[in-house]
């Protein structure tokens, strides 16, 4: 697996590869080849977890979210010759370590080669940068997404070949609330959202939340774990608005993440496109309903009614998070509902699903040789 986005950075692409991996590992050879600005040497290997993590020396820059690793090109390809791997999957449209080690593996090395994309092409790209994806995946053997809206989005916008949907994933059982170990939190009821605070992820919609909340639900407390460029400004008007029921915790680990949701009684997401929303479903995972847009990838993974609510307005997103906190019975029904629900994208489904694509990929390259 290649790709710019693993650990230790924090994300969705990051947690669902760490899950993947090691789910693969167990009956597979696995190395993940990400990018780093810190490490000195060419490479970085690292063991321990089943599979083997190498870290390719890298200058990275960023433009209109386009990373440019053109520097590290040389050092993947002799890496991908020494491995001589039977697969290779990039992950990530916007990560040129994931196309141009997918790309390598189909024209250099013959070897069935997949790109997954983890998000929406966005209508801020430059047309160069749609235009050169376009030329790009058409040389690797299949393109994956991780929602039918992101499937839809790749198809119209890139024109692949092929093209499968294969959600994202966690690993169910590592959610399962356990009380003894959730984070002790003012509040009654508990609300939680945990997101970058970027303005693509719309988190100004939480100070919205947060009045209506003091309003409806005053014993109520939203905590909000994530940081970004948005936070002194979010801060700003909550003390301008002297809202006293919202906490910024910042960016917490992983485990942390898990006992937040613990003692969470409502998960609100605020981004109005998710491509696929993990968060959200690591909250179903953890029995706590989910309140989130009707749009992108959302609806696939959050049934309204059934394991969360769905909004079509920021008005009706407050409106609905506000009912929720204060109907308690119909909170922990969805909450069950949500757990179950989480579980068909546990990672030893969706890798199963990604190893029967590895096949027939294999198997379409075979018919395609000359006879």
């Amino acid at each position: 697996m290649v790709t710019d986005s693993f650990k230790p950075k924090i994300g969705g692409i990051e947690s669902v590869l760490y899950d993947m991996a090691k789910v693969m590992s167990r009956y597979h050879e696995v190395y993940v080849i990400t990018s780093s600005r810190t490490t000195r040497s060419t490479y970085v290997y690292e063991d321990g977890l089943g599979y083997v993590t190498i870290r390719l020396k890298s200058r990275r820059f960023n433009y209109n979210g386009v990373t440019l690793n053109l520097s590290t090109g040389v050092a993947l390809y002799k890496l991908l010759r020494s491995l001589d791997p039977d697969v290779i999957h990039g992950h990530g449209t916007f990560s040129t370590l994931s196309i141009t080690g997918a790309l390598m593996g189909s024209r250099m090395f013959k070897a069935p080669s997949l790109v997954t994309a983890h998000s929406f092409i966005g209508r801020d790209t430059p047309p160069y940068v749609v235009r050169s994806l376009e030329l790009a995946l058409r040389g690797v053997d299949m393109v994956t997404a991780v929602s039918k809206a992101v499937a839809i989005d790749v198809v119209r916008r890139l024109k692949p070949c092929r093209v499968a949907v294969t959600y994202n994933c966690l690993l169910a059982d590592e959610w399962v609330r356990r009380e003894g170990e959730a984070m002790e939190l003012d509040g009654d009821p508990v609300i939680s959202s945990v997101t970058r605070l970027t303005h693509r992820k719309n988190p100004l919609v939480l100070v919205k939340i947060a009045e209506a909340l003091a309003r409806e639900a005053p014993k109520a407390r939203l905590y909000i774990a994530g940081d970004g460029p948005l936070r002194r400004p979010l801060e700003s008007r909550v003390k301008a608005r002297g809202l006293r029921n919202i906490v910024f915790l910042g960016v917490l680990p992983r485990n942390d993440v898990k006992r937040l949701l613990w003692s969470s009684d409502v998960f609100v997401l605020p981004s109005r496109m998710e491509a696929f929303g993990i968060s959200a479903l690591e909250a179903m995972a953890s029995r706590v309903p989910v309140v989130a847009f009707r749009s992108g990838g959302i609806p696939e993974v959050v049934v309204d009614g059934v394991t969360g609510l769905l909004a079509g307005s920021e008005d009706d997103l407050a409106r609905l998070t506000v009912n929720l906190a204060l109907d308690r019975g119909l909170s922990e029904k969805l909450g069950l509902n949500a757990e179950l629900r989480a579980r068909m994208f546990d990672c030893n489904v969706i890798v199963d699903k990604y190893l029967s694509l590895y096949k027939l990929v294999e198997r379409i390259r075979y018919e395609r040789r000359p006879s």
